[in-house]
């Protein structure tokens, strides 16, 4: 909470430094006008487009109801529906020669979880310099890595409460509080964030979302589970660039694991140690683009892997092609692979009854992408298959283009499986139907 007044602090300075601007361009622009009163009015209607078009402020406004309702009439969900929220958002882009600001502010209203919300969802300051460096500070998003909805070297925080209930996909990735520095060069770019406090994946914990607990079954607990956070912070550094047809890319991260796996002694759940390093390269083959890429976690707290309590080492394996098969029709497809190391000493050291994840755990993907109506229709299919874990989740969406303001999307999420422990298969209760509405305007 403290933080979003910090925010809020940013946006009062930016709409009053952007009001000085613009009050003092009106001014000057009204002593022109006064001077040239006598020009031919379609001439200054043309200036007055112009000026217009180079205002260093722009504003735009988006109003959206998203609804999503279990289809399991069988659900131990506590509530029917997943997703029953109206949001205001207001973006602020000030661009000044030598720096700019950006600034989201977002309203919330959520019926699922009685919940109102003003928050500053994005605010950075963004100040570029003659030698090819540009640094950002604030709350911003980032993304790396080449997967689709899989993420091997993108460790920045996820919002998996967003990903199966038919929000935007944009909220999968939220925020997050970092000082960014990138350098462009001829040969290879840099990017440096330094996160000061670690920003954890925001996970399932019981107040939308049923799932498994060990001991208990498919629950949806109440209260909702119960996580600690680090304030500790976390850095991550990347270095990429081009040959020819071939864009690589190199990682390394120093923080925690994203999810939760250690339990102290009062039942709460926090975060182990972790660094990893990875590579990527994504080109152009068979007339399609093809990805590759690897990451290794390594366990700060348990290299040796003997404490069943805190997550083992592993190694990730990606490989992805997308090629447009027909006029307007895409298909991708992509072959996962985590492997658990040390996973001997986890079976030799783990409790009675333990639940442990498997050694190798696949996971293939299908999307097909369609535009049609001169592509103001895009329907979206994607289809999550675990051959280890024999579970799946199967996404459909349609978003319809009305006009310049309105849009309208509605899609499925189907999950299931053979055994209820697996994880997609755990949230089988959750399958939902939605719906979203959404107006812009300027």
């Amino acid at each position: 909470m403290k933080q979003n007044y910090v925010y809020l602090l940013l946006y009062c300075v930016l709409v009053l430094a952007t009001l000085s601007t613009s009050n003092s361009i009106v001014a000057q622009s009204a002593q022109e006008n006064n001077v040239n009163e006598s020009k031919d009015s379609e001439l200054i209607d043309e200036w007055e487009d112009d000026w217009a078009d180079e205002s260093p402020l722009q504003v735009s406004h988006e109003i959206s109801y998203s609804y999503a309702g279990i289809v399991k009439s069988d659900s131990v969900n506590q509530k029917n529906s997943l997703l029953n929220e109206l949001r205001s958002k207001s973006k602020f882009d000030y661009q000044s020669d030598g720096y700019s600001l950006y600034f989201e502010l977002e309203l919330l209203a959520d019926a699922v979880t009685d919940d109102y919300q003003a928050n500053a969802y994005q605010a950075r300051f963004v100040k570029p310099f003659d030698n090819g460096t540009d640094l950002q500070i604030g709350r911003q998003v980032i993304t790396w890595g080449t997967g689709d909805l899989l993420f091997l070297n993108d460790l920045f925080s996820k919002d998996w409460r967003s990903f199966f209930n038919g929000r935007d996909d944009s909220y999968l990735k939220p925020p997050v509080d970092a000082v960014r520095i990138s350098h462009y060069a001829k040969y290879f770019n840099f990017d440096l964030a330094w996160l000061p406090d670690f920003e954890a994946d925001q996970v399932l914990t019981g107040e939308r979302y049923s799932f498994y607990l060990p001991g208990q079954g498919v629950v949806q607990p109440s209260p909702a589970l119960a996580i600690k956070t680090s304030r500790d912070s976390e850095t991550s550094a990347r270095a990429f660039g081009r040959y020819k047809a071939l864009e690589w890319s190199v990682y390394a991260y120093r923080g925690y694991f994203k999810s939760p796996s250690v339990i102290g002694p009062d039942g709460e759940l926090s975060y182990s140690r972790m660094d990893s390093f990875g590579a990527s390269v994504r080109t152009t083959v068979a007339g399609g683009l093809l990805n590759a890429e690897y990451s290794h976690y390594k366990s700060v707290e348990d290299e040796p892997g003997v404490n069943p309590l805190i997550d083992n080492s592993q190694d990730r394996y990606l490989i992805g092609f997308e090629k447009e098969i027909a006029s307007q029709l895409t298909l991708g497809l992509q072959v996962y692979l985590e492997r658990t190391l040390d996973y001997q000493a986890l079976l030799d050291n783990r409790f009675a009854g333990q639940l442990l994840p498997l050694e190798n755990r696949t996971m293939t993907t299908v999307r097909v992408t369609h535009q049609a109506m001169q592509q103001r229709l895009l329907n979206s299919v994607m289809l999550f298959y675990s051959p280890s874990d024999e579970d799946y989740y199967l996404r459909y969406s349609s978003r319809l283009t009305l006009s310049d303001n309105w849009k309208l999307v509605a899609g499925v999420n189907l999950l299931g499986g053979r055994e209820e422990q697996t994880f997609l298969s755990a949230l089988a209760d959750n399958s939902n139907l939605f719906l979203r509405a959404q107006y812009s305007f300027e």
